[in-house]
């Protein structure tokens, strides 16, 4: 029988809110695959959607949920992530869920960008079939336990220290010049960083501030994880951001072991980040600090016609 003709396979619907089933479908294949299928932003979009974010379901005969996908804009362009229940793949049940969110996006006039998480073979068999092109890889990079960082050794005239009230401004500019090649890091808005600073559980020992002659020059966001699915409590290098406008030699090093420092202070067992695998400099620094090749994510460019 052919893949698409499986008699597991139901019909493919549309959501306006989150199923519930969607969390035990995401925690089973996060176990399986070791890291999450969704990405924050995308499973955010999830459980609070906007009117663009369009949310698929795939149910077999008997109802129950096989797969999920989601897509909203990103940026300057939109995203697209679907994840299939562990025990149904291989049967065709991802390829009719991801052909449908392909059909609907193309016939809307919104394509988007597939990403695969673990970059999965059969991710990228059923991408090059829709006519979508290997366009990034973002790798994901962590320390050995219990890392050893050496103390920052900031450039003469560089001060490092917590955010402070008054930032935002010079956090937004540093942020887009550095990320101005960037599509969804490099369009942020002054009401990203007021919705950052005024989450609840926003420490300002969390995002360290380079400053030169009371000019804010660099930033280093942190964030901590105490449910990653490698079970350890894990330290992210969020977003390093040095303004390439300023000749300073050494400030993005030190924010970075200044915010590896902070993260291992708040009990991280081990540290991770993520860089555009054509991100040359960036990967010697980060190398050079000790971090190793873990996971490779690949995102997928829609066909052009």
């Amino acid at each position: 029988m052919p893949r698409n003709e499986s008699p597991l396979i139901g019909d493919v619907e549309q959501f306006t809110v989150m199923p519930p089933e969607v969390s035990a479908l995401l925690a089973a294949a996060t176990t399986v695959d070791g890291t999450p299928p969704i990405s924050d932003g995308l499973l955010a979009l999830v459980h609070d959607p906007t009117p663009q974010t369009r949310m698929w379901g795939l149910r077999d005969p008997g109802g129950a949920l096989l797969g999920f996908g989601v897509a909203a804009p990103q940026g300057e362009r939109g995203a697209a992530e679907a994840v299939l229940a562990p025990a149904h793949r291989g049967t065709g049940a991802g390829g009719a869920l991801v052909r449908r969110m392909h059909a609907d996006l193309t016939a809307a006039g919104t394509p988007a960008w597939f990403w695969s998480h673990g970059d999965h073979p059969a991710a990228g068999h059923l991408a090059a079939a829709l006519g979508y092109a290997r366009e990034r890889e973002l790798l994901q990079l962590h320390t050995d336990d219990s890392p050893v960082v050496p103390a920052p050794a900031a450039p003469d005239g560089v001060v490092l220290r917590d955010f402070a009230p008054g930032d935002e401004p010079g956090w937004l500019r540093v942020n887009n010049a550095a990320f101005d090649w960037h599509p969804e890091q490099g369009r942020q808005t002054p009401e990203d960083i007021a919705a950052i600073v005024g989450d609840p559980d926003f420490r300002p020992a969390d995002v360290v501030i380079a400053e030169r002659d009371r000019a804010l020059i660099g930033f280093h966001q942190v964030k901590l994880h105490t449910d990653h699915p490698s079970g350890k409590t894990v330290g992210e290098v969020y977003v390093v951001a040095v303004d390439p406008h300023v000749h300073a030699k050494g400030v993005g090093r030190a924010l970075t072991l200044e915010g590896m420092r902070r993260l291992l202070g708040l009990g991280a067992q081990v540290i991770e980040l993520y860089v555009e695998s054509d991100n040359v400099p960036a990967r010697r620094l980060y190398e050079s600090l000790g971090f190793t090749h873990a996971v490779v994510h690949a995102s997928f460019a829609p066909p052009t016609e």
